[in-house]
């Protein structure tokens, strides 16, 4: 009877630290910086932005209330995020750019624009 209560508690105990995990790295709410941008066969760095005289190429802070700040190449914008049930990521800012994704299951968000242009961040 011991062992199968210990059998249960330890059952309930992994299934909560699981969905606990799951939680955490789908959150898109914190501060993001972005890795990288590629667009065709131009893609852009950390590195390659510094040569430009910048310490990165952007970040993006998205905050709970549903606003975000939005900073790319040395420009700032603001601008209104969500995520959907399914995980969907959309941030538009400047009035008129809109990028969509999500977050993957290593925590890296990875966010499109209707061009194809790629953005990937992490926290």
């Amino acid at each position: 009877m011991k062992k199968t209560i210990s059998l249960i508690l330890m059952l309930v105990i992994a299934a909560s630290l699981m969905l606990t995990a799951c939680g955490s790295s789908g959150s898109a709410v914190g501060f993001w910086v972005i890795e990288k941008v590629t667009a065709g066969d131009v893609e852009m760095n950390s590195d390659d932005a510094k040569s430009f005289g910048l310490t990165a190429v952007g970040s993006m802070k998205l905050q709970k209330s549903g606003k975000c700040e939005v900073k790319l190449l040395g420009e700032e914008y603001s601008g209104k995020w969500k995520q959907a049930k399914d995980g969907t990521i959309t941030v538009k800012y400047d009035d008129d750019t809109t990028l969509t994704g999500s977050i993957n299951d290593k925590g890296v968000m990875k966010l499109t624009d209707p061009q194809g242009t790629e953005y990937v961040l992490s926290k």
